[in-house]
């Protein structure tokens, strides 16, 4: 037997089938949870987008990766995150950039793991939000004006290459379907020690508060695919208007 007094120091979560909200709400409490493979997913947000949102308004859903994924590849955060879906399960050990917009996603709030959903996810009741179809007038847009100046002292793509880094960067937005774009910049060859671009791309964003922005410095690679030399992955509303060091 349980102590009263230890117990009510735990929270803790079932997990059940899934079920449409109607029934889930006759069924289940705020401490049911279900998980959902990620081809599952996709159908229920594409058949009925908004009663997958409701529910995430009162219980925690769990997207995970399909079985077919036996190369440990991830599924896009993302998607589930515009429907509201609390948990997407990440194959950690693959260090892809689908890894790398989760470390950004939670970098707000103080890295705590916690982050607030937009009000228009919140009261989904009312405002019938649907991110499938990119809707309008929830969201001041925003112009985001970036220059990549230069950089330092870039390593090279892997500890057994001696080739000196063609660097380039890549900068990309990831939210919305209206708000996925990626620029980048020319690849200065044969120089990780001092590259300089100064280049100047603008993001026009209508889901601020959904949106995340991606840089990556990448070695280009005629013969093979690009190797990724670092990154960084943040929020787009903690972007300031200043000269910001990624390192």
């Amino acid at each position: 037997d349980i102590e009263p007094e230890l117990s009510e120091l735990f929270v803790y979560f079932m997990n059940v089938p899934y079920k449409d909200n109607n029934n889930a709400k006759d069924a289940y409490t705020p401490f049911h949870s279900s998980s959902l493979a990620e081809k599952t997913f996709l159908k229920h947000a594409e058949e009925n987008p908004l009663d997958l949102i409701l529910q995430t308004t009162w219980r925690l859903l769990r997207v995970y990766p399909n079985a077919i994924r036996q190369d440990s590849s991830n599924l896009d955060p993302v998607i589930p995150w515009n429907f509201g879906v609390q948990m997407a399960a990440l194959n950690y050990q693959t260090d892809d950039d689908r890894v790398a917009l989760c470390y950004g996603k939670f970098r707000d709030n103080g890295c705590c793991g916690y982050i607030l959903k937009p009000d228009y996810l919140i009261n989904a009741h009312k405002t019938k939000f649907n991110p499938s179809n990119c809707p309008i007038n929830f969201e001041n847009p925003l112009i985001l004006t970036i220059t990549i100046i230069s950089g330092q002292f870039l390593p090279r793509s892997s500890l057994t290459t001696k080739d000196i880094p063609d660097p380039y960067v890549k900068i990309s937005t990831h939210g919305l379907l209206c708000d996925q774009q990626t620029e980048q910049t020319q690849t200065i060859d044969n120089n990780g020690f001092d590259p300089m671009w100064d280049e100047t791309f603008e993001f026009r964003i209508r889901f601020p508060q959904m949106c995340l922005i991606y840089f990556s410095v990448l070695d280009y690679d005629m013969m093979s695919g690009d190797d990724r030399i670092a990154y960084y992955s943040a929020p787009v509303t903690m972007i300031q208007p200043d000269i910001q060091p990624f390192s």
